[in-house]
């Protein structure tokens, strides 16, 4: 009897375990209590109550069968922890070498809670269900309990990787190494480069959205002796993560793509994102190259008070290196080259005038390298789309625009800006701007005033739907045009009733499970 009930209260300590780990792991290991955290412990914690109240309902009773108290405390846990893990699988818990090591920590500690609770009720001769809601209680804080208690063997365990891949680095004297770093766009300038470059040169470049002091180390071992250019995209939620990484792998060439409000619940403010990203330029040597993205306000002023001597600002229609007559369909873009005298005409499958932003930042460090405009232009034409970053997908006679990774306020606007480019019935499927800080209800009002300009059906998702949509009312737009969802799922499985045939549907962004 004993060893059934303490097997299935192991299971509930598992269940409740396994879903906070998930979060905190989907919150970049920050273990603080955010967004839909504290909506799952409220109805956790309710659902403890229910359980311990039949307990106490049973036991007055006189109804103290084991196997009726165990299914009573139970049951209600069981329910809610079970349809948690349902409803919140679209980011299911990434089983890691350090989730492992977690995890045998916290069985350890589990276990002697457990047995101090068990021994309690040994000793005052009641039943343990009186106790082992405590355990329960307890377990969010014992799940980040644990993580401090192991962050400095996993701490050692990243510096020894990370200094393995810096001392690997530093064996090849003459590797190009290549930084990309800024709010958004990262990932698809380090993918357009590598396409580019490509073309003259052997290119590794750091795979996904890697972008940690741990994923550009595992990306430094698929460095080979004939690799000639290595790119790295680095990525910051704080000031000195940029740093760590630019003054140990030591990038001659830093690209900033653009500076937004985003991760400000971290940073803090735009003005330390924008300090925080140039700790790419100042860990360049004098004899560095560094690229700006004139496009971008912040970017640009950037540039002006970069000292180095080898600085580069890209414009879209002006300057060395540009675009001209330029022409977006759903079919891609088409633009004539310019690099000097030279000109040449491209086609390239990317849409947006955000893409070609990061195509010329891309051409920039190509020219720089020595590359001509003819291995450029055919690198330019071979461009993939970048998953979920403007990306073009056409279904059952409609054009889907996904750009639904990672939206933040320059990106929603390139997005809906692009969007506005097609003739068709355009809709829009947002969840709203997050990480914005104490500016997340004035992003995401601007943004609903955005879509007003564009969108002719307009649907919300989640929580932070009704601060878009008031955006949207207070610009004029028609109520009967707003559709609201509390959760993604539902409004896919509505996407029957909402589109047609013809319509470009815009998915803007795509939050993960803690939001």
């Amino acid at each position: 009897m004993q060893i059934v009930i303490c097997f299935v209260l192991a299971l509930l300590l598992i269940l409740v375990a396994v879903r906070n780990v998930n979060i905190i792991q989907l919150q970049s290991y920050t273990l603080g209590f955010y967004g839909a955290e504290m909506t799952y412990q409220i109805g956790l914690y309710m659902s403890i109550l229910i359980g311990e109240v039949i307990c106490i309902v049973l036991s007055i009773f006189k109804i103290n069968l084991w196997y009726a108290m165990l299914l009573a405390f139970a049951l209600p846990i069981l329910i809610y922890c079970i349809f948690d893990l349902i409803k919140k699988s679209k980011t299911p818990l990434v089983i890691t070498a350090r989730i492992m090591r977690y995890f045998v920590l916290f069985t350890i500690i589990t276990l002697g809670f457990f047995a101090g609770i068990y021994y309690l009720s040994f000793k005052v001769n009641m039943s343990i269900f009186y106790f082992v809601w405590i355990n329960l209680l307890l377990t969010p804080l014992v799940v980040r309990l644990v993580f401090l208690l192991i962050s400095p063997l996993e701490k050692s365990i990243q510096n020894k990787y990370f200094n393995c891949a810096v001392k690997k680095l530093d064996e090849y004297n003459n590797l190009m190494k290549i930084g990309i770093t800024g709010s958004y766009g990262k990932t698809s300038v380090k993918n357009i480069m590598a396409t580019i470059l490509s073309e003259s040169f052997n290119v590794v470049q750091s795979p996904f959205s890697y972008n940690t002091p741990m994923g550009l180390a595992k990306s430094v071992n698929e460095i080979k002796k004939d690799t000639q250019v290595f790119i790295m995209e680095i990525g910051a939620r704080r000031l000195g993560d940029v740093a760590k990484i630019a003054k140990a792998l030591k990038p001659q060439v830093g690209v900033i793509t653009g500076i937004a409000g985003q991760h400000l619940q971290t940073f803090g403010s735009v003005e330390d994102v924008m300090r925080g990203k140039y700790e790419l330029i100042e860990a360049l040597d004098s004899n560095g190259l560094a690229v700006f993205n004139g496009e971008n306000a912040r970017s640009k002023n950037m540039y002006e008070r970069c000292s180095i001597p080898n600085k580069v600002l890209i414009n879209i229609d002006r300057g060395n290196i540009c675009a001209e007559n330029l022409v977006t369909t759903s079919d891609g873009t088409v633009f004539d080259l310019k690099i000097g005298d030279n000109v040449r005409s491209v086609r390239t499958k990317l849409i947006g005038r955000h893409n070609l932003e990061n195509i010329l930042l891309a051409v920039a460090v190509a020219v720089s390298l020595g590359m001509d405009i003819d291995s450029i232009s055919y690198g330019i034409e071979k461009l993939e789309f970048t998953p979920h970053r403007l990306e073009v997908i056409k279904a059952n006679g409609i054009t889907i625009i996904d750009d639904s990774y990672n939206a933040n306020e320059v990106g929603t606007k390139v997005a809906l800006d692009t969007l506005s480019m097609f003739d068709s019935r355009k809709v829009v499927l947002c969840q709203g701007i997050v990480e914005a800080g104490n500016q997340e209800d004035e992003i995401n009002y601007n943004l609903g005033v955005k879509i007003s300009s564009v969108a002719d059906i307009t649907i919300l998702v989640g929580k932070l739907g009704e601060k878009i949509k008031k955006g949207l009312e207070d610009s004029g737009y028609n109520p009967t045009r707003i559709i609201m969802y509390k959760n993604l799922r539902d409004a896919q499985t509505a996407f029957k009733e909402t589109l047609r045939a013809g319509d470009v549907l815009l998915l803007l962004n795509d939050l993960p499970d803690n939001y």
